[in-house]
């Protein structure tokens, strides 16, 4: 028995700067047994890897105003955490994930989404985030050109 991939056809992607501001969250999971979360939201793309500010007292309501640039080569999948910040340990909230492809298209328009975030598999709350992108010009007369992936299916081989 062999595993074998399987070309399934292409994918076609823009490159380009993303730009990520995770805006505000409403928390359905609180961390902290007496007082307020301070809540931050990490978030990355690839290897690359930002976090926001730390909204003191905010409590499952936290609001920021920070704003990420990422160079968007081949990632298909955002990664998000919300952490509650701590004086020994930082806390886990919740992660999400969001899948980016469909915000990376040549208009560039500002877009709002909304990530589910979970905890050990339960709903934690709801991210609120504002995207951007600009493809890179790589085609003729300066326009977006996609680039192209090919797709595999890993299969068994008896």
């Amino acid at each position: 028995m062999c595993i074998r991939d399987r070309y399934m056809g292409m994918q076609y992607f823009f490159t380009g700067k993303l730009v990520v501001r995770p805006t505000h969250a409403k928390l359905t999971r609180d961390t902290e047994f007496f007082g307020k979360m301070d809540p931050y939201v990490k978030v990355q793309l690839g290897e690359r890897i930002f976090r926001t500010r730390i909204h003191q007292e905010a409590g499952k309501t936290p609001s920021w105003t920070d704003a990420f640039q990422f160079a968007r080569k081949n990632e298909v999948v955002l990664h998000v955490q919300v952490c509650d910040e701590d004086l020994i340990t930082d806390d886990l909230v919740g992660t999400g994930k969001l899948s980016i492809a469909e915000y990376c298209t040549p208009e560039e328009e500002r877009k709002k989404v909304t990530v589910p975030i979970y905890y050990k598999g339960k709903p934690a709350g709801e991210l609120f985030m504002e995207i951007e992108f600009e493809p890179d010009k790589l085609g003729p007369g300066g326009k977006p050109k996609p680039v192209a992936l090919p797709i595999y299916q890993s299969a068994t081989i008896k």
